[in-house]
């Protein structure tokens, strides 16, 4: 696999990072041309090799079964080596998952996916509109009050974005359309029943969407995971309470260091210091303390919850409503011949 550099998809990847009061949002959507470096012809022979074995091994378990089991367990067995990419057995299949772990590895230097090898982690989507309104959408809802959503006719696709300005919406698609041709791609989605990206920081939710265009010997691959903020960030101002004094230890080193350790220099940075002697330090939990300091097991209005939701769901239905509008409107756009 080999990386092209392509100006437009940088535009592409600053639409996919950003951050909201509630989530980080990070991706990025690279493109690689399927054409065979010496190192992925060998992992392609790898590839091939641990396919056959796992074949060879599950013909093996199946024939020590009964008939009737093995009619049962035919389907888990994947004895007819079925899979999104259509029959294991063909050369063509094979070598369209190896593309896509390739991908993988390309783009996530720090993880080898070839280790494991399931193809069932994948999944063929058959339809290029619902995949969009599933991006879209999902975009739309992370980041709620931007403008990218609005009815095409307000914006053109002609229209010029750079990274700085870069906001999902229809121009990001046809971003993609001009290098990809979405209509002719085969996509793919990863869903792996174990998230290798969940780490230290796991992801309220991901995205991973392949589209390959066999023609054009190209792949385009698009991330992006949601993590949550924290709830109790250190950048707030301590909150002073005497039953919290620590000895030795100030506002400012205690703040900044769970700052580093949560959120990383750049926020610690952000930490708001006092040169008050008797400031004490913050535990982070001053959302049930009264002005006295004292904890208070249920401070907090919950009446008003099951309205707020009622209200969310009804902007979440219109909302969802105008994302659906405009991906139809420009895969419909796509798909004409």
């Amino acid at each position: 696999m080999k990386f092209l550099p392509v100006r437009d998809f940088d535009v592409v990847a600053a639409a996919l990072n950003f951050d909201t009061p509630d989530c980080h949002v990070t991706g990025g959507c690279d493109l690689y041309t399927t054409k065979a470096a010496g190192s992925d012809k060998k992992l392609y022979k790898n590839i091939d090799k641990s396919l056959e074995s796992q074949h060879a091994a599950m013909l093996k378990f199946g024939a020590s079964l009964s008939p009737p089991q093995r009619e049962s367990m035919a389907a888990s067995l994947n004895l007819s080596r079925s899979s999104p990419f259509g029959p294991l057995s063909e050369i063509s299949s094979r070598r369209t998952f190896a593309y896509l772990i390739a991908t993988l590895n390309a783009s996530h230097p720090d993880y080898d996916f070839s280790h494991v090898l399931r193809p069932t982690d994948f999944k063929r989507e058959r339809n290029l509109r619902k995949v969009m309104v599933d991006i879209d959408s999902t975009l739309s809802s992370a980041r709620p009050h931007s403008s990218s959503f609005e009815p095409p006719v307000a914006r053109s696709f002609g229209s010029t974005t750079s990274p700085e300005t870069a906001v999902w919406g229809p121009q990001i698609w046809a971003l993609i359309d001009k290098e990809m041709t979405l209509k002719d791609c085969g996509i793919f989605s990863y869903q792996p029943a174990d998230d290798p990206f969940d780490g230290e920081e796991s992801a309220i939710w991901s995205l991973h969407y392949f589209f390959f265009n066999k023609d054009k010997k190209r792949v385009a691959y698009i991330y992006v995971r949601g993590v949550p903020v924290m709830s109790h960030s250190p950048t707030l101002r301590p909150h002073p309470n005497p039953q919290l004094k620590r000895g030795n230890l100030g506002i400012d080193a205690g703040a900044n260091k769970r700052a580093k350790f949560w959120l990383g220099d750049v926020y610690a940075e952000r930490i708001v210091s006092s040169d008050d002697e008797d400031d004490y330090v913050d535990d982070g939990l001053v959302w049930n303390r009264d002005a006295d300091g004292e904890l208070e097991e249920f401070a907090g209005d919950y009446g008003d919850y099951e309205d707020d939701e009622m209200d969310e769901d009804d902007d979440s239905e219109q909302h969802k409503g105008s994302v659906r509008g405009v991906s139809e409107d420009i895969a419909s756009r796509m798909e004409l011949e």
